[in-house]
């Protein structure tokens, strides 16, 4: 990854902002202008801190959010112990403690819009980040077929976004009581839930 002037106060408050307006609007939707604007900063100013462009910021403050989900997620996967149950509550626990990754908005629309190195870099580190921790999980119960532990990374990643995308007038139930009851079902099947 490219890195740009060494870190400062300054450029940690660009790093920051950059990483939350991408996070809310995507790559395609934010300027240079929309960050300096944030920073109440003139934008020849921003350039000091990101010469590379707006392209090598989105790149660098994406695997600064993905390194940050691994980590975390690792962590809480190995504090929940050898219990499948436990794993995946602790991962979704964890993943609704963050801002909203969008992972579907950055492969279908981000990935597009940046080039072909640095969109082939993120969907390594992305893969690296947050399916590679969760396909472990699953490779217990599907240890012959491991394709099929990446399905489920992908589809348990895919329901936790679900729920942080849903509107706070969804539900009073919090988000990870909501989660939790989801792998319950995913584990125990829907039958054991049926309401007589």
């Amino acid at each position: 990854m490219q890195r740009f002037s060494q870190n400062t106060p300054a450029r940690e408050r660009v790093i920051s902002t950059a990483e939350t307006l991408f996070a809310e609007r995507g790559y395609a939707a934010v300027t240079l202008r929309d960050i300096a604007d944030a920073l109440q900063m003139r934008q020849a100013s921003l350039y000091h801190h990101v010469p590379g462009g707006k392209e090598a910021l989105f790149v660098e403050v994406t695997e600064r959010t993905l390194h940050r989900h691994r980590a975390g997620l690792e962590a809480a996967i190995d504090a929940a112990g050898d219990d499948l149950r436990a794993q995946l509550k602790a991962a979704a626990g964890w993943l609704l403690s963050q801002p909203v990754m969008n992972y579907g908005r950055m492969m279908q629309s981000d990935m597009p819009a940046i080039g072909i190195p640095h969109a082939e870099q993120l969907r390594k580190t992305t893969n690296d980040s947050l399916f590679v921790p969760l396909r472990r999980v699953f490779e217990g119960v599907f240890r012959q077929s491991p394709h099929r532990a990446s399905y489920m990374a992908g589809t348990f990643l895919s329901l936790v976004e679900g729920l942080q995308n849903l509107p706070e007038s969804f539900s009073p139930v919090p988000r990870p009581h909501m989660a939790d009851f989801l792998i319950d079902v995913l584990l125990d099947g829907l039958n054991a839930y049926r309401e007589v």
